[in-house]
């Protein structure tokens, strides 16, 4: 988990500016969604061929 959170920190970081700074609820908002979708994502099974 951790990285793909390093991964995709300097992505989250820019995308987080709000008029030129880092706004710190917006990333911490971004950091935690990523992490809940990683929970979502099933490896142990492989995907549907419908």
């Amino acid at each position: 988990m951790n990285a793909v959170l390093l991964h995709y920190a300097g992505y989250i970081r820019y995308f987080s500016k709000v008029n030129g700074q880092v706004n710190a609820e917006v990333e911490d908002y971004v950091k935690q969604r990523l992490i809940d979708c990683q929970f979502k994502f099933r490896l142990d099974e492989p995907p549907d061929k419908s």
